[in-house]
């Protein structure tokens, strides 16, 4: 059995959003290398198939990452195991392992899924040749390091056992074009068009219009001549790159090391202390913050608040050196990543006044939307004529 799929990978230091075969997926962004299955029992794989993804457990064998058996993602953070995460403001994405097993995964877990789907079987081969785009945060990304990471992709095959019980499908994964492009310039190509392609319509547009009293048939094609200073709020870096319609402009790339991940590293010693835990990792933090009804997310509320100001401080400093960089050219400055919904309430009412000041209108991409940005972008990317030629001019030059 042999597919051919688009995927939009956005690896952040906390979260996995990644399109394959138009399907998104998201799971934390942790692994845990283990010795052997957690079960003595035998399990039925078609009662694993349906929510793989949460019960994800691969072995790897790759020349682009150290071979062995893994937990990914909801299922190693729910493990109790010692996790491998990306450190904020440490690791180098283009450098460690886990960006590379947990792409990897997760596209061979799709690939048994759509063949369970279409088939009603299980296959013991499947082949998927893989067109991919991806992304490193601005401060990372340079020529070398863009296609250090390309490499490692494209250095297949690589071949994954998803294991289903004890059943096992083998996935060889074949990369035959990868691009990396630096965080938030795919975000032009999701403001302004949706999955089929169309101008952008809908709710993730209703308070700018209204704020602006813009037509009420406003959409996306209003972005695609505009000057917009991206604030692209992660984990562990914050990237403010400018862009003009879809190019993006090299002379103001800027990014800086600034997150929730740090407010909630910052906050971690004393949430662990208040729940009686001698230690959680960053994920669980993140996950409580999540879940309103969860038991402790008042207590990760009143430690994360200072540490988030101190944050938001920071960014509100950095996106006043673009402007000054930029002669206050901007028509829209445009906030998401899923650090913008953790800071929303504090770094909101400071952009607004900035805005207001500078005659610059402000895009705060509602929460439901902020997250996939980029992966949306990316997913859009991947499938268009830029992606196309780039491939073209890529393999002429082989």
């Amino acid at each position: 059995m042999q597919f051919h799929f688009f995927v939009g990978n956005d690896n952040g230091n906390s979260e996995h959003d990644i399109f394959v075969d138009g399907r998104l997926i998201q799971q934390p962004n942790v692994n845990c290398a283990v010795d052997g299955l957690p079960w003595s029992e035998e399990q039925s794989p078609e009662s694993i198939i349906k929510n793989l993804q949460d019960q994800l457990i691969v072995t790897i064998d790759s020349p682009s990452a150290r071979p062995g058996m893994y937990f990914i993602g909801k299922f190693a953070l729910d493990s109790g195991e010692l996790l491998d995460t990306m450190q904020v403001g440490i690791d180098y994405k283009y450098d460690v392992d886990l960006p590379i097993v947990n792409t990897l995964g997760q596209i061979a877990s799709v690939a048994v899924q759509k063949v369970f789907e279409e088939e009603k079987g299980i296959p013991e081969n499947i082949e998927v040749q893989v067109d991919m785009a991806t992304v490193l945060p601005i401060t990372q990304h340079t020529d070398e390091a863009s296609a250090k990471f390309e490499r490692r992709f494209m250095a297949g095959p690589h071949n994954v056992t998803v294991h289903l019980g004890k059943m096992r499908v083998t996935v060889k994964v074949i990369f035959d074009f990868t691009k990396v492009v630096p965080e938030a310039t795919p975000v032009t190509f999701a403001l302004q068009k949706d999955e089929e392609g169309n101008w952008r319509e809908g709710d993730i547009f209703n308070e700018f219009a209204q704020n602006y009293s813009l037509q009420e048939n406003f959409n996306g094609s209003y972005f695609k001549d505009k000057r917009i200073l991206h604030t692209d709020i992660g984990d562990g870096s914050t990237e403010y790159p400018i862009t003009e319609g879809n190019k993006l402009l090299r002379q103001f790339v800027h990014g800086s090391n600034h997150g929730a991940g740090y407010a909630i590293e910052e906050a971690l010693d004393e949430f662990n202390r208040l729940i009686h835990l001698p230690d959680s990792p960053r994920q669980f933090f993140s996950d409580v913050m999540k879940n309103p009804n969860h038991k402790y997310h008042s207590k990760a509320i009143k430690t994360l608040r200072r540490p988030l100001e101190g944050q938001a401080k920071q960014i509100i400093t950095n996106i006043r050196k673009q402007l000054t960089k930029a002669r206050n050219e901007i028509d829209v400055i445009c906030v998401y990543g899923g650090g913008s919904i953790l800071m929303r309430s504090i770094l909101h009412p400071m952009l607004k006044d900035l805005c207001e000041e500078r005659e610059i209108k402000l895009l705060y991409i509602p929460p439901q939307y902020a997250v996939t940005m980029n992966a949306k972008g990316l997913d859009a990317f991947v499938r268009g004529k830029i992606y196309e030629a780039l491939k073209e001019r890529a393999k002429q030059a082989v």
